[in-house]
């Protein structure tokens, strides 16, 4: 019996020991300030996807400074995917689009913490903006044209000119990427704020999300679709998936 007491308490006194030293091992690993963090980045927006990198220099315990590169596609509210002609083998094609859009993104930005994570882990809430430069990559869309001779199952490819093209004479869509030989560039300007929520329990490991708002800039308006004036303005919501690690240098 008095064996059995001792084996217990021994069991117990090593059980404690463990758990303690575990505990002071996170709480360390939670509270280690690094001086570096490198994230990829998934945006899901209200006008398109996209994926982006981000390389941040910590300054301290409440503010970090980056440099981010985004790449993503642009859907215009106005688009919809049709089938308009009766022949066997018509396409599906997105009428009155005139140019297919991407967004390539490259600026600076400020992360500010509003609440810390506790040394248990948890959620901590952080205020996020960035801005800089904007390039827009407008990509013209061809069709298949019915032939006007009238010879059915018979049709050219053709750049989608609106005052030629309508229901009437488009068999469907061509090749996705026949037009990047005619690939227009729009310069300008982006900016872009949300409130970026942290969770777990390792501050080397990044797991986020980050909702907000964002706005593209050109001074000259890039031509999406036809019947509508060209674009200055492209502004979006969105929701970022963030993982990454931080380090130091």
């Amino acid at each position: 019996m008095r064996y059995s007491r001792y084996m217990t308490a021994c069991f117990l006194l090593i059980y404690c020991f463990i758990s303690a030293k575990a505990q002071y091992s996170n709480e360390s690993e939670a509270n280690v300030l690094y001086n570096r963090e490198r994230v990829g980045i998934i945006n899901i927006n209200s006008s398109g996807i996209g994926a982006s990198f981000r390389q941040s220099k910590i300054k301290d315990a409440f503010k970090a400074t980056f440099f981010e590169i985004n790449f993503s596609t642009y859907w215009d509210i106005k688009q919809e995917k049709i089938i308009w002609a009766d022949a066997v083998g018509a396409k599906a094609f997105t009428y009155a689009k005139l140019n297919e859009v991407f967004f390539l993104r490259g600026g600076y930005g400020n992360i500010y913490k509003i609440t810390r994570k506790p040394s248990w882990g948890g959620v901590e809430l952080q205020l996020a903006y960035s801005f800089g430069g904007s390039i827009c990559f407008a990509m013209p869309i061809y069709l298949y044209i019915q032939d006007q001779n009238g010879d059915v199952g018979y049709s050219t490819l053709e750049k989608y000119d609106p005052e030629k093209h309508n229901l009437e004479n488009i068999f469907g869509g061509g090749p996705y990427f026949k037009g990047i030989t005619d690939i227009k560039v729009y310069p300008g300007i982006y900016g872009n704020v949300g409130f970026y929520f942290e969770y777990g329990q390792y501050n080397s490991v990044v797991k986020a999300l980050e909702i907000g708002g964002l706005v593209n800039i050109f001074p000259i308006g890039v031509p999406v679709m036809a019947y509508n004036d060209p674009k200055n303005i492209f502004f979006s919501f969105y929701i970022n998936i963030i993982f990454g690690r931080r380090y130091n240098k």
